[in-house]
């Protein structure tokens, strides 16, 4: 297990301890945004240069009126010296709360945004699929040229174009002109 990992495991067992798991969960990923977005907060946060107990005046300040549990885990992170983990605990945290409601997080990645119609139905049937609530992030990935890719617990699905282009270099790298001369007139 990683330490971002345990880091969200341990928050988890806490807010479920304390029956705040919905508060908590939103007021993480409020604060996990909040730090991306503000490139001098995050490199006061993560700067070995800045001393610790200034980190803490800072987010003690910022943190003033969010549930106890998240203000204290926050002034935990900088103890240790973890606050550059912060996004990836929120994730890990985010994963164990929907796995706990049986929900499946599902990421997919398109070419162009995701219509609405269409990521209804694919949270349609990848829910039908799995007998699981799922939760949809969608990515913009021009890279991938067109189709989707779709990425859940370590599986994935590659549907998009960039995949069979490979996969058509592949087939005709590893292929001899006589062998496809011979396959196509058979």
């Amino acid at each position: 297990m990683s330490v971002a990992a345990t880091y969200a495991e341990a928050l988890y067992e806490s807010a479920v301890d304390q029956g705040a798991v919905p508060e908590v969960a939103a007021q993480l990923t409020d604060f996990r945004d909040a730090v991306a977005k503000n490139p001098e907060l995050q490199d006061l946060l993560t700067n070995p240069e800045f001393e610790t107990r200034v980190k803490k005046d800072v987010m003690a300040r910022l943190l003033d009126g969010a549930h106890p549990l998240v203000a204290n885990f926050m002034q935990v992170l900088l103890d240790r010296g973890r606050a550059d983990e912060l996004s990836d605990i929120t994730d890990g945290f985010t994963d164990r709360v929907a796995a706990a409601e049986g929900r499946l997080k599902v990421k997919i990645r398109t070419a162009i945004p995701l219509p609405d119609d269409l990521r209804a139905r694919l949270v349609a049937r990848i829910s039908e699929l799995t007998g699981s609530a799922v939760d949809i992030e969608t990515v913009v990935d021009p890279a991938i040229v067109g189709g989707l890719v779709i990425e859940t617990d370590g599986s994935v699905v590659d549907a998009s174009v960039r995949a069979r282009l490979a996969d058509l270099r592949q087939a005709m790298l590893h292929t001899s002109v006589r062998d496809a001369v011979v396959t196509d007139s058979a």
